[in-house]
């Protein structure tokens, strides 16, 4: 995994992340950390701007007026309206990432942690989803840039499917690689199915989501 360490601060290039690694040199840390937070800025007036004008009616110079930054500095970050969706669904996969490692970590029942992925992924994408819908579309193509965040999700589902089959919760009869179809499935309806999702809360989306988990699990449980 590539990574550059600026003192307090180290970018992993795969991730797109800034991570806090401690240090003495305060006056560098503190330039890291206003350009941690200048970028993370960037990426909020994106997702608000690409959901209220859609992606195409916005441009660079609108996102960059709502940052408050120049032009030339947000060009310092991303280099196009492309690597920002890129950006943004980093951003996306980090929050499923810091829910696997942190907020889980105490939960051994690998179905509920499945259950509360799903629940999350619907709850992000019902924040945004004209542009979560665009970025799951363009992350279907194996030539996409984004394509990897999709692998990226593939593998956490496939994890989690896989240890609540050796924990005896799911058919261990069915291959891993198709019951993470099935919930792929369960988000992509969701965010593509329900017509109503873009009126729908964080909170009701979670409950469906849940309501539907409740009644597919229930047919593929261990018997």
């Amino acid at each position: 995994m590539e990574e550059t360490v600026c003192y307090n601060l180290s970018y992993n290039k795969k991730t797109r992340w800034w991570v806090w690694n401690g240090g003495k040199d305060m006056k560098q840390g503190r330039r890291e950390l206003n350009k941690l937070q200048c970028r993370d800025r960037i990426l909020k007036m994106s997702r608000r701007l690409f959901t209220a004008k859609g992606y195409g009616n916005t441009t660079i110079e609108d996102i960059a007026a709502a940052a408050e930054i120049s032009k030339a500095t947000l060009y310092n970050y991303f280099s196009s309206k492309e690597d920002l969706l890129q950006g943004i669904a980093d951003a996306a996969m980090e929050e499923i990432r810091l829910l696997v490692r942190e907020g889980l970590r105490e939960e051994k029942d690998a179905l509920a942690k499945l259950r509360r992925v799903m629940e999350t992924l619907a709850a992000d994408a019902a924040r945004y989803v004209a542009l979560t819908r665009r970025i799951f579309y363009l992350n279907v193509s194996p030539e996409s840039e984004l394509h990897g965040a999709r692998a990226e999700l593939l593998e956490i589902l496939g994890h989690l499917v896989r240890e609540a089959q050796e924990q005896g919760k799911l058919r261990r009869d069915l291959p891993t690689e198709e019951l993470v179809e099935v919930f792929l499935g369960i988000y992509l309806l969701a965010l593509m199915g329900w017509e109503d999702m873009e009126h729908c809360t964080e909170d009701v989306c979670r409950r469906r989501v849940g309501r539907v988990m409740d009644q597919v699990l229930a047919g593929l449980a261990e018997t």
